[in-house]
C-alpha cells in the first residue's frame, strides 16, 4: 500500500467560489446577449432561465452544489476530530445541525439550477428559499461553532483564525439575515406592483421597479456575502490535505481494505 498524492485542501473554497462567479457571469452574458432579461440587475435564476442559457447554467450550478457539499463534509469532518478530541465545549448537535442545514442548502441549490421560475415556479422558489434561508440558518450555526473553536486555536494558533475573523464572521452574519429578508418583502411588494407582461424584462416603464431592484440587489449582495463567508474558512483548512491511498497489490484481501 502507498500514501501519496497529496491534495491541499485550503484552495478548495475558493475555487468553488470562482465557479459560481463563472456561471452567473456567463448565463448572464448570453441572457443579455439573447435580450431573455433586462441588463439592468436581473435575479440571478432569471440569468438561466431560457435556453441555451439554462443548460449551462444548469449544468454550472450542480456542479457548484457538489462542491458546497464537498466542504460542508469536510468541515463536518474538522469539527467532528475537534469534538472527538475533547478540545472545546460544545455540543454535537450544533455540528450535526451544521451538516444537514449544508445538505438541504445544497439540496436547493439543484433546485434553483434545473426547476426554471418560468417552468416549475415552485419548485424553482421551494429550491431559492431553502438555498438562501437555509444559509441564513448555516451562518448562524457555524459562527456559534467558530467562536467555541477559539479555544483549539489559541492552543494551535497556525490551525485556525483570530477574534478578528470572527467577529467579521458575525457582521456577516447579521448582514446576510438582513439582506435576505429585505429581498423577500421587497420581492413581494414588487410583483404587486408590477404593470408589465414578463418578469424577466422589468424595466422603470412598470410599476414597482424601484422596490424590484432593492430586492435583485439584495439577492447578488447575498451571494457576494455567502461567497465571503466561504472564502474565510480556507485558512482553516490548510491544515487538512486530502491523501490518496494506492494499493499497489490488486489481489489484496477485502478485510485488509476494510481496516484501512
Amino acid at each position: 500500500m502507498s500514501l501519496n498524492n497529496y491534495l491541499k485542501l485550503q484552495y478548495l473554497p475558493a475555487f468553488s467560489c470562482c465557479w459560481f462567479i463563472l456561471a452567473f457571469s456567463t448565463t448572464y452574458l448570453i441572457s443579455v446577449y439573447h435580450e431573455h432579461v433586462y441588463p439592468i440587475l436581473p435575479y440571478i435564476s432569471e440569468t438561466g432561465s431560457s435556453p441555451p442559457e439554462s443548460c449551462i447554467f444548469g449544468q454550472m450550478v450542480n456542479f457548484g452544489a457538489v462542491l458546497l457539499g464537498v466542504i460542508m463534509y469536510i468541515r463536518y469532518r474538522q469539527v467532528d476530530f475537534v469534538l472527538t478530541a475533547g478540545s472545546i465545549a460544545l455540543k454535537r448537535t450544533w455540528n450535526e445541525m451544521s451538516f444537514w442545514c449544508g445538505n438541504l442548502i445544497c439540496f436547493g441549490v439543484t433546485l434553483v439550477g434545473n426547476f426554471q421560475q418560468t417552468n416549475a415556479s415552485w419548485m424553482h422558489f421551494g429550491g431559492a428559499f431553502l438555498t438562501f434561508g437555509g444559509t441564513a440558518v448555516l451562518f448562524i450555526i457555524q459562527t456559534r461553532i467558530g467562536f467555541a473553536l477559539r479555544r483549539f486555536y489559541i492552543r494551535f494558533p497556525r490551525y485556525g483564525v483570530g477574534n478578528k475573523m470572527m467577529y467579521f464572521r458575525v457582521f456577516l452574519t447579521i448582514f446576510y439575515n438582513t439582506l435576505f429578508i429585505m429581498m423577500c418583502v421587497c420581492a413581494v411588494i414588487s410583483v404587486d406592483h408590477f404593470t408589465g407582461l414578463d418578469y424577466k424584462l422589468w424595466t422603470n416603464e412598470h410599476g414597482g421597479y424601484s422596490i424590484h431592484l432593492a430586492s435583485t440587489l439584495s439577492e447578488w449582495l447575498l451571494v457576494l456575502v455567502l461567497m465571503l463567508y466561504v472564502l474565510t474558512v480556507s485558512k482553516e483548512f490548510k491544515s487538512l490535505e486530502y491523501q490518496e491511498i494506492k494499493f499497489l497489490n490488486k489481489n489484496v484481501d477485502r478485510n485488509c481494505i476494510e481496516c484501512c
